[in-house]
């Protein structure tokens, strides 16, 4: 392969501030040894990014910078490679911190095309001494920077994170070197913010490496891209089922019509709750999994037995609990209803009342608007337009958790989920309501085959996920 058409870059920062971390989560699989303490990578690992068959991107896992003053001054006085020698093999065995960091300087020096240098952004700009003698350092190897901002925490508002970053980049904006600060979080991240970064990449590599990095920039992005539709095209199969998806229930009797001697049917309305409700939570725990597969994470979305008590839902019953009821965080009271509901067999979302209504579209009897059960055009009843929104809001919710979950965190789990992004979603859901609406009469009005359904579904789906990363990552 040509040497104009390999592109390298290091990643370098402090010890412990998590390279190795972010080079699993952008590698998507586990290299190297992950602990809370210094010093852990003691050699400089290479690895492939992406290759293509006249292209390659590698990445440098190098150690971390340890006593960053003194090695600047040893640095200085580099001169005779016999001595650069032996004062690290020195080094090794008496004085591991400045070792390593010598590996990392000696990497960036020989290797590297871009530097990507990692910070803790827990710590507020100029709190951390070592970043001034360490952007010395790669100032004094004049290659270009770019600073990724970890640990950021939460996701929050964009323009909260917009001035943390403004603040980071008035404070390196006194180092040439320097030529981009962005965000990019070990733990939480999403392919979008990866794009940044490769335009980031892209921007500061030499000319005669451009051509070669376009390629491989647009080979991540197709790859990204598929990932994309693959786990909207899952979603919308699985809200297909949640459709179609009935019960039936006997008609109601005369007296029953006129709001006597309901009793019956409300014991016929609550099983019909609480079998559908748990389909509902196999399906959405069976599409978890497929989108922790699509993005090559490990683990999956256990769920457990929980009895429910008879004072919180006034019914006993065993039922399942899955990933869904461990999700907090949540804000939009009726996304909350829906987790209810997959917990309590539907007692919970809009107060599971049955409420009488004589006439309507959709049959003689049907539960308030509110609540979360109504009667189909046969005698089945399905989960009502309001409730299926809602179960759409989850589903994208659910992707948002999994896409932005970093491969260095370990294996998949459950979070609290972000009130942004339970507010972008619910924003999107709300802007198409019409549509989602329309595809939920197709089912439970008309009465349409899955595969046309399906055909509304996954463009809408599709849309609103695209719709979503657009106003978390505007920029």
């Amino acid at each position: 392969m040509n040497p104009s058409d390999v592109i390298t870059l290091s990643l370098v920062s402090h010890t412990n501030a998590g390279k190795t971390t972010l080079t699993r989560t952008l590698l998507r699989r586990d290299v190297g040894e992950v602990k809370d303490a210094p010093h852990v990578t003691l050699f400089n690992e290479e690895y492939t990014l992406v290759r293509l068959e006249d292209a390659e991107l590698r990445l440098w896992d190098t150690p971390g910078f340890g006593d960053s003053a003194r090695l600047l001054k040893r640095l200085k006085r580099e001169r005779n490679a016999l001595f650069w020698f032996v004062s690290q093999t020195w080094d090794r065995i008496t004085d591991r911190p400045i070792w390593c960091s010598q590996q990392a300087v000696k990497n960036v020096r020989d290797s590297a095309e871009v530097v990507l240098y990692l910070v803790n952004a827990s710590e507020p700009p100029g709190a951390a001494g070592y970043l001034a003698p360490e952007m010395e350092i790669l100032s004094w190897l004049k290659k270009p920077v770019i600073v990724l901002l970890n640990q950021l925490g939460d996701p929050r508002p964009v323009e909260i994170e917009m001035k943390e970053i403004e603040a980071w980049r008035t404070e390196l904006s006194q180092w040439q070197c320097v030529r981009q600060v962005i965000s990019l979080d070990a733990f939480i991240q999403c392919w979008v913010q990866e794009s940044r970064l490769l335009s980031a990449i892209a921007d500061v590599l030499p000319l005669e490496k451009r051509s070669a990095f376009e390629r491989l920039k647009e080979a991540w992005n197709a790859e990204h891209q598929a990932k994309f539709a693959a786990s909207m095209q899952r979603l919308a199969e699985m809200l297909v089922a949640s459709a179609l998806d009935g019960m039936e229930v006997r008609s109601e009797t005369v007296l029953e019509k006129i709001g006597l001697s309901r009793s019956g049917l409300k014991r016929e309305f609550s099983d019909a709750r609480e079998k559908m409700s748990a389909r509902l939570a196999t399906r959405m725990e069976s599409a978890t999994n497929d989108l922790i597969q699509i993005h090559g994470l490990a683990g999956n979305a256990e769920r457990q037995m929980v009895h429910t008590q008879r004072e919180h839902f006034k019914v006993p019953q065993r039922v399942h609990e899955s990933i869904w009821t461990a999700i907090g965080g949540i804000t939009t009271g009726a996304i909350t209803g829906v987790i209810a509901d997959v917990k309590t067999g539907g007692l919970s979302f809009g107060a599971g009342t049955l409420v009488g209504a004589i006439g309507g579209g959709l049959g003689a009897y049907a539960i308030a608007s509110a609540t979360n059960l109504v009667r189909g055009k046969d005698s089945s009843v399905h989960w009502s337009r309001e409730h299926f929104m809602e179960q759409a809001k989850l589903a994208l919710v659910c992707y948002l958790m999994v896409a932005h979950f970093g491969r260095g965190r370990g294996k998949w789990e459950s979070d609290v989920v972000p009130v942004v992004w339970s507010d972008a979603t619910e924003a999107v859901v709300q802007e198409q309501k019409a549509r989602w609406a329309h595809v939920w009469s197709l089912a439970v009005e008309k009465g349409a085959a899955p595969e046309d359904i399906l055909r509304e579904l996954t463009p809408l789906c599709q849309e609103a996920g695209h719709r979503i990363l657009r106003r978390l990552y505007p920029h």
